[in-house]
């Protein structure tokens, strides 16, 4: 994901779909994109206004084989920052799942992964786990 300044020509690059996932062979782009073009967007996060490069494009849809349907949302310090957000997320989740009767008297535990949680709102506004955080606050006693 690389930032440009807005006075720059987009670049293109030619594209291969015969290199995409096998999903996005299925798309109808398969049989009409022949180029990928620099495509500018903010950032949802934190506005910064950014670029989805070609370079970027063909790395993401040929060697890594994401969805030919995935466009950019996020900067790159955003999205690294969600990326480390999802990991303890999930850490927590794991821990949860192997020492369920032990955590669940563990304040410091549980105040953390409701921290992580009520921060993910920043990233996904729309994708809570609403049951979850209920649970959580219900342990802290703050329904």
């Amino acid at each position: 994901m690389t930032k440009q300044a807005k006075s720059s020509v987009p670049s293109s690059i030619a594209a291969d779909p015969s290199q995409w996932s096998d999903q996005s062979k299925q798309s109808v782009a398969f049989h009409f994109k022949s180029d990928y073009v620099d495509e500018p967007y903010a950032c949802r996060r934190c506005g910064t206004g950014c670029v989805f490069t070609a370079q970027d494009q063909k790395y993401t849809f040929e060697i890594k084989k994401a969805s030919i349907d995935q466009r950019r949302k996020w900067c790159a310090e955003c999205w690294s920052e969600a990326h480390q957000l999802r990991m303890a997320m999930s850490e927590r989740e794991r821990l949860w799942a192997d020492e369920k009767s032990t955590l669940k008297a563990d304040r410091d535990f549980l105040n953390n992964w409701l921290g992580l949680m009520t921060r993910w709102k920043e990233f996904e506004p729309y994708k809570q786990d609403v049951a979850r955080i209920n649970m959580l606050r219900g342990l802290l006693g703050l329904e």
